[in-house]
């Protein structure tokens, strides 16, 4: 027997407050170690007899890694698996797992960046989670942390959302696959798009807490008035989250916004999002860097012309066949949240994203034709069938058994 469990129940009984807070910044590092160590042990990772198929993540989240698990979940019903889904929210790493013990599952796929999956597997207890392991990991600059590659080895494979994120993992201890988002074009064919407030409309994204400088609003405003100056027939609506949390930022955007460009701070009900984009001739997303970019991806299926930096995660489904690409250099990465540092990332060109702008303006037809090439492309490379392709065979051999009920 164990003698963890006496060990930590005498210090929270004998310890005095004081003594544990100090002790903290020193236990918790030693508890990381704990867990890690039990994850890395074998977990029946070879084990083909059955069970379910289970997805781990913060499945109630608004942020991007949040909405792959609910995608990834909706992928295997829509053809047919079953599938349970776990809500990780809210899971903090403790010394003794919390609940019941899970049964060993078919596939355990955990769609959680690894501090987040280390906290869930550190709740669930990693010893009893038993089966093979998959990591839906997202990264957004050229080399992932070295903590990550490390802790690959957590699971039996990393799953990447695009290549620019599995070259990010490259030295990771566990393969790694590319795994795209998948979308549901149904999804997107009844949105009503929101009533329009000019003769041209452009719309763009973020969520201050996915960094404002990776995102780069002011360069999707530069390029606007660089394009039209405060021509009131063209109106720009960039739309964020979280600016509450961050107002000096929030403050300093909309100093620098002419009339014509609207800035909503606000958390919206989803429809809502999808009909603003929906009722623009553009979706402008001059990042600097991506990991996916599921807000162009859905652009195109909304049939949205996307504007987009010509480079990271958006270029496995994005090219000069469905959108506007913007070339761009490579520069320092600049930070001021401190989300990201060191590195490169893109510094797209203004100057060809304006003149992308005026042209677009000019040619509604060319607007009808490529707005129609971006739903083919998502029906053929981000469909639940393409995206099922991209599983390892053990997976999919998995969801048949799963979907046969055996």
């Amino acid at each position: 027997m164990s003698l963890l469990g006496p060990v930590r129940k005498a210090w929270r009984d004998l310890a005095p407050e004081r003594l544990r807070r100090m002790a903290q910044p020193v236990l918790a590092p030693m508890l990381e170690a704990h867990v890690r160590a039990q994850a890395r042990r074998p977990h029946g990772a070879a084990r083909q007899d059955g069970g379910p198929i289970r997805i781990v993540g913060h499945l109630s989240g608004s942020h991007g890694i949040a909405a792959s698990a609910r995608l990834a979940a909706r992928a295997f019903e829509a053809l047919g698996v079953p599938v349970e889904r776990i809500d990780a929210t809210g899971s903090a790493l403790t010394w003794s797992p919390q609940g019941p013990a899970p049964t060993p599952a078919a596939a355990w796929i955990f769609h959680l960046n690894p501090p987040e999956m280390l906290a869930a597997l550190g709740q669930m207890g990693p010893r009893r989670v038993i089966g093979p392991r998959f990591g839906y990991w997202a990264w957004e600059l050229p080399s992932a942390p070295p903590q990550w590659l490390k802790d690959a080895a957590m699971v039996d494979e990393v799953w990447a959302p695009s290549r620019f994120v599995a070259a990010s993992l490259a030295g990771a201890r566990a393969p790694v696959r590319v795994v795209p988002h998948p979308l549901f074009l149904e999804d997107y064919e009844d949105v009503r798009p929101a009533p329009r407030r000019a003769a041209f409309q452009a719309v763009a994204l973020f969520d201050f807490n996915s960094s404002q400088a990776r995102k780069n609003p002011q360069g999707a405003i530069a390029a606007f008035v660089q394009a039209f100056g405060d021509d009131p027939t063209a109106q720009l609506v960039i739309k964020t989250q979280n600016g509450g949390q961050h107002p000096d930022a929030l403050a300093r955007l909309r100093a620098g916004a002419p009339a014509n460009v609207e800035i909503i701070d606000a958390v919206w009900p989803y429809a809502e999002v999808l009909a603003l984009i929906a009722g623009a001739d553009v979706l402008m997303s001059l990042h600097r860097s991506e990991g996916f970019g599921l807000t162009p991806a859905e652009a195109l299926a909304l049939g949205t012309l996307v504007l987009a930096t010509d480079w990271s995660g958006v270029t496995d489904f994005l090219d000069d066949e469905v959108a506007l690409m913007v070339p761009a250099s490579r520069t320092p990465v600049e930070d001021p949240q401190g989300l990201y540092a060191g590195q490169t990332w893109a510094e797209p060109d203004i100057g060809y994203a304006a003149q992308a702008l005026v042209g677009l303006r000019a040619d509604p037809g060319r607007r009808a034709v490529l707005a129609a090439a971006g739903r083919r492309r998502v029906a053929e490379r981000l469909s639940p069938q393409a995206w099922f392709t991209t599983l390892p065979d053990t997976v999919k051999a998995a969801a048949m058994r799963a979907a046969q009920g055996r």
